[in-house]
């Protein structure tokens, strides 16, 4: 059984508490090793990822499963309810979930 992300992500996550790197739930279960990535947006405005990925019990088997889109929609759930967006403004937010992910996982150290 799926439990829905709003069920225990943090709407403000504070310093110092971990929560989901993907949707913001916590308690975190799994740390995900990750090479440091950086991806632009903006000509201006670089961001990065910097370290492991730490991953709650849904995402986590999202990840471990391949299942990128549906951990896509999980992360864009949660990005809905905190931040608000509007059904038109979906599918931008739907693809930048996307490309993050797949980066993460072009990323991802995994064991050999």
């Amino acid at each position: 059984m799926t439990r829905d992300v709003t069920d225990n992500f943090n709407i403000v996550p504070e310093p110092g508490r971990e929560c989901c790197d993907f949707c913001t739930a916590e308690p975190t279960h799994r740390l995900y090793a990750c090479r440091n990535f950086m991806w632009l947006k903006h000509a201006m405005f670089a961001h990065e990822s910097v370290g492991a990925w730490a991953a709650c019990e849904e995402c986590a088997r999202l990840v471990d499963e391949g299942k990128w889109s549906e951990l896509a929609e999980r992360a864009l759930s949660a990005f809905k309810w905190i931040h608000g967006c509007t059904a038109d403004e979906e599918p931008y937010f739907r693809e930048r979930f996307r490309e993050i992910h797949q980066l993460f996982q072009e990323h991802m150290i995994t064991e050999a």
